[in-house]
């Protein structure tokens, strides 16, 4: 990554290593009382660790419908600047997991901005340049070594990547993958474009996808 920010895979646990792991054994013994004994240990590792942690506890529960939604908004909510670039807590969301519906990601994020011109020349930046080249373990691979990257690796990375310039939006097609630390560099990628472009305040967001509305 070209941001100031360790990319996710990368992001020590630290102190709060012990009660990761051990909130992560326990989500593998199921049921009901070990999913909430699971989500205690995952705050006292976020206490223990700090806010970066919350990334390894959403990639951690992509599969539990009771917890990857609210992990995930916590997580994209920690990137969130006050006063800056604020991210909203829906952003690149989990949904769905209810009534037997099956968990989905939001891949798509808005812009809100007084500088429509230069939100619109970052994201394009980010989509051209940047985003297609983010794969699913938050690694960000310059686009001229990308090709061979994908070649020789079996990780996952956008198919591909549109811009809405009416939205001031781009979306990612991610043929329905749940990948938290892919959305984490992808958050930090468009922040880091707005900054180039000179954007200082602006809000990102994901609109409700048209069959969710």
């Amino acid at each position: 990554m070209t941001t100031n920010q360790q990319p996710p895979a990368q992001i020590p646990r630290g102190a709060g290593e012990m009660y990761f792991e051990r909130g992560r054994s326990t989500l593998r013994t199921g049921g009901i009382d070990a999913q909430e004994t699971a989500r205690s240990l995952f705050n006292e590792a976020v206490l223990a660790a700090g806010s970066p942690m919350l990334w390894w506890v959403a990639e951690a529960t992509v599969d539990i419908p009771a917890q990857a939604a609210y992990w995930m908004s916590r997580a994209v909510l920690s990137e969130s600047e006050p006063g800056g670039i604020t991210v909203d807590p829906d952003c690149l969301g989990i949904l769905g997991g209810t009534d037997g519906d099956p968990l989905v990601q939001n891949w798509s994020i808005a812009v809100r901005s007084e500088d429509h011109e230069r939100a619109f020349t970052a994201l394009t930046t980010a989509a051209e340049t940047r985003l297609w080249a983010v794969f699913e373990d938050g690694r960000e691979v310059p686009a001229d070594e990308a090709e061979d990257f994908i070649c020789d690796n079996d990780l996952y990375n956008p198919n591909y990547v549109g811009i809405d310039g009416t939205t001031t939006s781009v979306w990612m097609d991610c043929k329905g993958g749940i990948m938290p630390l892919m959305a984490c560099t992808m958050i930090r990628i468009v922040k880091d474009e707005l900054r180039k472009a000179g954007v200082r305040t602006a809000h990102l967001h994901s609109p409700a996808p048209a069959a969710m509305d």
